[in-house]
Parts: structure tokens; C-alpha cells; sequence
């Protein structure tokens, strides 16, 4: 018997995972922020996070799991918190072609590639994604990468940055085919998972458009340097005589909707305060650069973060400290200034 929130659950035989609890947690603070009240728990498994959505943030949850021993155990726990709601045992993905859905959220154990077609087909209007995948997304397994995600990418110095993108730059490329423009609320890297929460508009136009914040990153491993590319761009050798590596496609726009995560803000407290205000604070241009490995480049202590940050912006760049490391800067200055910093 597991109380997490305002919910009780019996989890014996299903699948749950306490590390996720503070995923849940600010979910329950994102949902409460979406103006849906529809919300589809495509692989529920014991039902904690939609039974969660139902007493924490007003939704009216639909519960699938393909397990029937999942299925009964959500029933059970649904009776456990007084709730009522329709249970169904399908495969998601088949379930996702038959209904559509307000919101869905497919958080797989491992990688959402193989529902996240059928959820993009079904989806109305918001649309979270979680991956626990992320060798495959970061470029510690390139093979892998690409049979499920379309993309290319090799290990980078903030890799985490990389698969955040590459995981944003999927989503965004299956909802396109069904002329819907999916654009990111809010998504963190943290722990074992990525998370991305979308709003999902059914429009020829924007979802055309979308292609306008796709491309590639020509990243150097000789000095690190990043290049953004857009798409049919190619790449060139880098200034420091070093051969880039082109990662992607991936998503080279915004990774969160400033608006909303201001508002979440304001309504979390203590360590998800602490964590929200990290992606409230983090710019948004997609070339990061890890300060530990410049400075070991250049033979040099690692300065503060906030110093470096502080100076990057003085001298008329954006720069802001990453959310999924202590050490890693967003910025749009190229390494070279990066460098000049760490050795004077």
C-alpha cells in the first residue's frame, strides 16, 4: 500500500517506481495550469498518476493498460480512493487509432517511440511524454538512436541538452504528419528520464511551420564549439581545425512556454519551487557548453557558473545556469569567448 499525494494504491504485481514520484508531483502542479479536463493514462499501470490528476487537478481520467493484472489492481485502487472512471485493457497504441483523446500521456518503461505515433493521430490537446531511453536520445547509443528516433547524435559535453531535443524534435515531427503543431509547455532532463509536456493545434499552417525551429547542431569534439543548422544547411569544418559532427534533426526552438512555467512558479513550494525556478530562469537557445571540459581544454580551474554567467551577460550575451547540471551554461556566445573568460 503506497500513499503518494492525495492518493492511496495498492501496487502488489503492477509496475510502479518511487523515483518518479517527483515527476508526479509537478505533474500534478502542470495539469492543474492546462484548461483540458479529458486525460487518457495510456499505460497506467497501478493508476497513481491518473488517479492523482483526478483529486489533485480536477481531470476526468480514462485508464488503459494492456495487462489485465494492471487493469483489476486500477479498479481496485480507484474503489480505494472513492473514484470512478472507465478502466480499459488495449493495446495503447491500437486504443490511440480507434478514440481521440484530449490529453494523453504515454510514460513508458523505456522508450515512447513505438506509441507516440498513435498518440500524436489521437491527440487534441496536450499531449506529455516521458522517455527513460536516454542512451538512445543523448548519443550514447547512436544505432539506437536513430532505429527508434529518427536522428542522429553522438555523446556531447551536455549531452542530456541533446536528448532533450532530439526527444522534442521526434514528437514534433509525428504530430506534423497529421497537421498538428506541437509545441513544448515546459520539459526537463532529470535523473534517468526526460519529461516534455505539449500543446497540441490542429492547423496546415503551424504545423508547417514547425520546420522553421527543426535542424541540426554541428558540434566540434576537438573544442566543443556548437553550430546551429537549419534545415538543408550543411556544415563546415570549425574554426579550430576540428571536424564538426552533425547531430539531428532535433528541435532548435524554445523548450518551455515562459507564460506558463511563471504560473506553475507561483504555485509550487519547496524543492519543486527550487527546480521550477531553474527552468524559469534558463534561457532558451539550444548551444550549451559544459564549463568542466572547456576549462580542462584550457588547462584552467573551473570558475563559478554564476560568475561565468554573469560576465556572458555584461558583455552583451544571453547566458543562463542548466537546470540538469550544475556546471553546464546556455548561451548564445560562440566557445571561443567561452575560453577567453576561463583563461583571464
Amino acid at each position: 500500500m503506497i500513499t503518494e499525494g492525495k492518493a492511496t494504491v495498492e501496487t502488489d504485481g503492477v509496475f510502479y517506481n518511487p523515483r518518479m514520484k517527483f515527476c508526479r508531483d509537478l505533474d500534478m502542479l502542470i495539469f492543474t495550469r492546462m484548461d483540458s479536463r479529458g486525460y487518457l493514462d495510456a499505460l497506467a499501470a497501478s493508476g497513481i498518476r491518473g488517479i492523482r490528476a483526478s483529486l489533485e487537478a480536477s481531470k476526468d481520467p480514462i485508464f488503459n493498460d494492456k495487462d489485465p493484472t494492471a487493469v483489476e489492481t486500477i479498479k481496485k485502487n480507484l474503489k480505494l480512493n472513492g473514484l470512478e472512471a472507465e478502466v480499459i485493457n488495449r493495446d495503447a497504441a491500437v486504443l490511440m487509432r480507434e478514440r481521440s483523446f484530449e490529453h494523453i500521456d504515454i510514460d513508458p518503461f523505456g522508450s515512447p517511440a513505438p506509441f507516440t505515433d498513435s498518440a500524436c493521430f489521437s491527440v487534441r490537446k496536450y499531449l506529455s511524454i516521458t522517455a527513460t531511453d536516454t542512451a538512445a536520445l543523448c548519443g550514447s547509443a547512436t544505432n539506437s538512436g536513430l532505429k527508434k528516433y529518427s536522428s542522429y547524435a553522438v555523446k556531447t559535453d551536455t549531452y542530456h541538452e541533446t536528448g532533450l531535443r532530439m526527444l522534442i524534435g521526434f514528437v514534433v515531427r509525428e504530430g506534423a504528419k497529421y497537421e498538428k503543431a506541437l509545441t513544448p509547455l515546459v520539459s526537463w532532463a532529470r535523473e534517468h528520464y526526460y519529461r516534455v509536456h505539449f500543446r497540441v493545434r490542429k492547423s496546415t499552417s503551424l504545423s508547417s511551420r514547425i520546420y522553421e525551429k527543426m535542424g541540426y547542431l554541428g558540434f566540434c569534439p576537438k573544442c566543443l564549439r556548437k553550430r546551429i543548422l537549419g534545415m538543408g544547411e550543411g556544415v563546415e569544418r570549425c574554426d579550430c581545425g576540428g571536424k564538426f559532427v552533425q547531430i539531428g534533426p532535433l528541435w532548435l526552438g524554445e523548450i518551455k512556454d515562459d507564460e506558463f512555467v511563471e504560473k506553475i512558479w507561483r504555485d509550487s513550494d519547496g524543492k519543486l519551487r527550487e527546480f521550477v525556478s531553474k527552468l524559469k530562469e534558463e534561457t532558451d537557445t539550444p548551444t550549451t557548453y559544459n564549463l568542466q571540459q572547456i576549462a580542462s581544454r584550457a588547462t584552467k580551474e573551473v570558475p563559478p557558473t554564476s560568475k561565468v554567467v554573469e560576465k556572458l551577460i555584461e558583455i552583451g550575451y544571453r547566458a543562463s545556469k542548466t537546470h540538469y547540471c550544475g556546471y553546464c551554461i546556455r548561451t548564445d556566445a560562440d566557445v571561443d569567448v567561452i575560453y577567453r573568460l576561463i583563461r583571464n
